[in-house]
Parts: structure tokens; sequence; C-alpha cells
């Protein structure tokens, strides 16, 4: 009787992985056509923008033609003056935004280059400036071989200074702390 029961359990342990194996085959899309939707769906968003963006120029060029044809001078004037204004402000703060964003982008570039790259446009200046700054110059590194001085501009130097501590270094028996001996174990 266990053996019906475990073997009921197996059968429906089986049954639920086979149904969700179906399932993720019925949803999946293949990516050729996955990305032709993607693509179509973009060309129409595009296409619909270019639509409205015409349509408000019409209804605007209408309403101007509209407004010339009773007499409204001055309120075109008007209209025309406030429109002006805001695009204006909107100028006056994106050229500050960019001479800002030029003199951040400067500041952190080294003294001597900053004549060099001030001429590109903000695009290419923050391009360069993320290389910089994403990869620094590596720091110059003295390659050449240590001296065995002990600190001494010059071997009578230390000599003169530290005789001790000379003779131990340069004597081949000792040559340091490091004594070197051999026994005769005989």
């Amino acid at each position: 009787m266990e053996n019906e029961t475990v073997k009921e359990v197996q059968d429906v342990k089986e049954d639920t992985t086979s149904a969700s194996e179906e399932k993720q085959v019925v949803n999946s899309v293949p990516y050729a056509r996955f990305k032709e939707t993607v693509t179509e769906k973009n060309e129409l968003k595009s296409q619909l923008d270019s639509i409205n963006r015409k349509m408000k120029e019409d209804s605007e060029a209408t309403k101007l033609k509209q407004m010339e044809e009773k007499g409204e001078y001055e309120k075109i004037m008007s209209d025309m003056t406030q429109k002006l204004e805001v695009a204006e402000k909107k100028a006056t703060a994106f050229d500050n935004y960019q001479a800002n964003r030029r003199d951040s982008l400067l500041s952190k570039l080294p003294e001597d280059d900053r004549e060099i790259y001030n001429g590109l446009s903000l695009d290419k200046l923050e391009v360069h400036v993320d290389k910089v700054i994403t990869n620094p110059k590596p720091k110059q590194v003295d390659n050449s071989i240590p001296g065995t001085k002990m600190g001494y501009s010059s071997m009578e130097e230390w000599a003169t200074t530290d005789p001790k501590g000379y003779k131990e270094a340069n004597n081949p028996q000792t040559s340091g702390n490091i004594k070197i001996a051999y026994r005769n174990e005989g």
C-alpha cells in the first residue's frame, strides 16, 4: 500500500514538470521575431511623433492666419514676444550649464593639459576626461639598482660614519648578519 502512494506522488511530480515545460515552449518567442516587432514599434513611434509635431505646427500656423485676418497684430506680437523670452531664458540657462560643465571637466585635468583640451566640444571633452580619470597615467618608478650604502651618499662616508657596519656588510665571511661557515664533522 505504501508503494502505491509513493508511485502516485511520483506520477503527480512528473505531470507538473511536463506541464511547466509545455508552458515554457508556448511562451517562448524567437529572437528574430522579437527584434522585428521591437523595430516595427520604434518606427511607428517615430512616425507618430513626427505626425504630432506636424499637426501642432499646422494648428499654430492656422491660428496665426486667423488672427491676421481679424487684424489682431498686437496679440500676435505679444505671443511671439513671450515665446522669444522663454526661448532666450532656456538658451541662457543651457549656455551657463555648458560653461560650468566645461570648467568642471577642465579642472579635473592637469594644469598643462587644460589649454590643449579647452577647444574640444563638450561631448569629446567628457569622453577624454572619463578616460583620463578611469585610466590614470602610471606613477614613475625608480628602477635603478638599490645601493648597499645604507643611506649614505658614498662608500667613504659609510666607512667613516659606521665602520663596524661597513666592515660587516663587506666581509665575505659574514655579509651582513648571516654568517657563512663550514663545519668539519669528523
